[in-house]
């Protein structure tokens, strides 16, 4: 009996064991995929970010927060937390009307967001594993001193007179519009042409610097070989001299 009842007490011990081993496996699994699904929140942000939608971006930003606190993603929730505070001040800048004096902070806003957000977004699209935890932390400071810009220059132009009277020239061809819409028309005509172009309006290719397009030349000729040519000797095969004006 003793030994049976020895028997049932290893069985239990086993167990515990193998229920902590399965519990931990599944936190881990539940983080894992809490941090993927919170990437792919991040860079579906890029979208409604162009367009200077705060508010489909609030909501995004509230669904990673919801993600990240599900599967301990601690890191993921003070991104979150960053986003939210980030795209709840641009909306008060963009969301302004031109007479306010924002237009130009709407695209400085707009700027600066969309440096740290679209890097960081590429970075996921690539596999990266990127927390650019103070990375945001800067820019909700910068979109916070835009915002007070934009506080004081809407008190300038309402205390002006006439009112609006010292609105860029530029800006009064705006007048009547909200800040947000005159630029977002500008970026749906990028868009547009990207998709002309048969390319990602969202993320099309990166340009490519001149060293690369350089390299799709072929190699040039070797130093030996200019000076060669630079002293009227022929030059190497698959090169040609073109006189140019009066030089030869």
């Amino acid at each position: 009996m003793q030994a049976a009842q020895g028997q049932k007490q290893k069985v239990k011990v086993a167990a515990r064991r193998g229920r902590r081993r399965v519990g931990a496996g599944t936190a881990a699994e539940a983080a894992t995929d809490g941090r993927a699904e919170f990437r792919e929140l991040f860079v579906s942000l890029i979208d409604p970010l162009g367009l200077l939608d705060m508010e489909k971006c609030g909501k995004i930003a509230a669904r990673m927060r919801e993600v990240s606190s599900r599967s301990g993603y601690h890191a993921g929730v003070r991104m979150a937390s960053l986003l939210a505070d980030i795209f709840a001040d641009t909306a008060d800048i963009v969301d302004r009307p031109v007479e306010d004096g924002a237009l130009h902070l709407t695209t400085v806003a707009y700027r600066e967001s969309r440096a740290v957000l679209y890097d960081t977004a590429v970075s996921y699209r690539g596999g990266g594993d990127v927390e650019p935890v103070g990375g945001l932390e800067e820019l909700r400071e910068r979109i916070a001193v835009i915002r007070a810009k934009a506080d004081a220059r809407r008190a300038r132009m309402r205390a002006a007179d006439p009112p609006g009277s010292g609105l860029p020239k530029l800006d009064t061809w705006y007048k009547g519009r909200i800040c947000r819409d005159v630029r977002r028309d500008d970026v749906e005509k990028v868009r547009a042409s990207r998709v002309a172009a048969g390319v990602d309006p969202i993320f099309p290719p990166k340009p490519k610097c001149i060293d690369d397009l350089f390299g799709e030349l072929g190699p040039g000729p070797s130093a030996a070989e200019t000076v060669s040519m630079m002293r009227g000797n022929c030059p190497p095969d698959g090169y040609e001299l073109v006189k140019i004006g009066g030089c030869k």
